[in-house]
Parts: C-alpha cells; structure tokens; sequence
C-alpha cells in the first residue's frame, strides 16, 4: 500500500456505513407504518362493528377506537391519529362511519418529515327494532 492510501479503508467505511444505517432505518420506519396504519383501520373497522350492533352516541364509538389503537400501539401515536364517528346513509340505509387520520412522527429517522395517514370504515346500522 502507498503511504497516501493509508486510511482510505476507514473513511469508505464510515461513509457506506452511514448510508446503510439510513437505509435500515428508513425500512424499519416504512414497516412501522404499515403497521400502524392496519392497527388503525382494524380499530375503525371494529369501532363501526360496535356500533350497528349497540344503540350509543358516537362519541363512545371514537373512544372505543382510540382505546384499540391504544391497545395494538401506545397512547402517543393515539394522541396523533384522533378518530372520530360520524353517522349518514348509503342507498337510503342508515350507516355509522368511523376515521381515523393525523399526522405521525418520524421515529427513527432524524429528519422532521410529516407521516400522513387516513383510514376509514363504514357499516350498516342494525335495526334495533327486530331485537
């Protein structure tokens, strides 16, 4: 090796190293996603369920579908993504629907990057009158 060179391997090292400690944490934070976004649509989708088959106000499905995120996530990303219940009608049939949306924080990557999502569900209200 030349006297110039010396070194050279420590420095290309470092440099890759960084790139590829980005690139892991970019991945894990692509799959945090992923996995939040299906414990909020399963939260939606389990809140609506509660509520075409229970008379209530739609403020205890929102609550009910926060606790479930709470429960697959933790109470900080909760915090982030608000859910709320809204009722309406489809084709003349009573319906209950139920979102969640915000915006989430980058947790392992450095970089204040804005994380948007939005997932909601939607079902028919049961008539309660057959009961």
């Amino acid at each position: 090796m030349r006297r110039s060179d010396r070194g050279a391997g420590v420095v290309e090292f470092v440099l890759i190293s960084v790139l590829l400690v980005l690139l892991l944490f970019g991945l894990l934070q692509v799959g945090l996603w992923f996995y939040v976004r299906s414990v909020a649509a399963s939260a939606a989708a389990d809140a609506a369920r509660y509520a075409a088959t229970r008379s209530g106000d739609l403020q205890s499905v929102a609550d009910r579908a926060r606790q479930l995120v709470i429960q697959g996530s933790s109470t900080s990303i909760a915090n982030e993504l608000p859910c709320t219940a809204s009722s309406g009608s489809a084709s003349g049939l009573p319906t209950v629907t139920v979102r969640c949306s915000g915006e989430l924080k980058m947790l392992l990557i450095p970089f204040d990057i804005p994380v948007r999502l939005s997932v909601q569900s939607s079902t028919l209200l049961e008539d309660s009158a057959g009961s």
